[in-house]
């Protein structure tokens, strides 16, 4: 099991050293994209755009800016490419509905 654990630690550590940036997430276990998708509402801010870092304040009486500031550090440098709508994940194309076949277009391209 610690061996697993190591072994996937050196694998992370090694993919985002070759991007030239690391900062360790003390939140959802070392998870950039939870992090950057749901933020700390424990600490009173939401996620705005994770491409620019921007964040909305939820309660000011209990927001904790510490990580608030790994927020807009991390997420800008975590998704380079996404697109600035806030939503990480959603330039993936949706596939077209399936067409029904009917019974007598599958007789006649076994005929085929």
């Amino acid at each position: 099991m610690k061996k697993s654990l190591l072994l996937i630690f050196l694998l992370a550590a090694s993919s985002t050293a070759s991007a030239g940036f690391f900062k360790a997430i003390p939140y959802y276990g070392n998870n950039p994209y939870l992090f950057c998708k749901l933020g700390m509402p424990s600490d009173c801010w939401l996620p705005g755009d994770p491409v620019t870092g921007s964040i909305t304040v939820t309660d000011w009486e209990c927001y904790n800016p510490t990580s608030a500031l790994v927020y807009k550090d991390v997420c800008p440098k975590a998704f380079p490419g996404a697109s600035g709508s806030g939503a990480l994940g959603s330039s993936v194309d949706q596939a077209p509905p399936a067409q029904p076949v009917s019974a007598s277009a599958d007789s006649a391209n076994a005929d085929h």
